[in-house]
């Protein structure tokens, strides 16, 4: 009885994290979808933090593309969902003309690191199971 009751309390904490977790997302979404010029991307990999900010590779979730970031006062972490506006210019650091530079009132919003791979994940489960 006792290890039916944890099961179903896991189960069910389980289930309400996933939930929040979409629901994080749509979010996200809808303040994109709202906010003329923002983008959204996931921080694909950290290369260095600094005092000032971070330099990373970020991919825009709408095409898929790969670009060096830095986000000027800000330390997002791999994994995060980020909407965002900014330029793309000279990055001194790497001599790459192809660089986001993101100022500190450009990141608009953030999706913890892990909640997009980890409702994929779980997409993923569900469709194995419903075959």
């Amino acid at each position: 009885m006792l290890i039916v009751g944890i099961a179903w309390s896991a189960k069910r904490q389980n289930h309400a994290r996933q939930l929040a977790r979409w629901k994080e997302l749509e979010w996200l979404q809808a303040l994109s979808a709202a906010t003329p010029g923002a983008e959204l991307a996931e921080v694909t990999r950290v290369y260095q933090s600094a005092r000032f900010g971070t330099k990373a590779v970020i991919t825009w979730l709408a095409s898929g593309r790969r670009q060096d970031a830095w986000f000027e006062g800000n330390w997002p972490g791999p994994g995060a969902v980020v909407l965002l506006c900014g330029v793309t210019g000279w990055g001194p650091h790497n001599r790459n003309p192809d660089v986001f530079f993101v100022l500190p009132d450009e990141l608009l919003a953030m999706m913890s690191a892990g909640t997009r791979k980890a409702l994929l994940h779980n997409h993923m489960q569900g469709a194995k199971r419903a075959r």
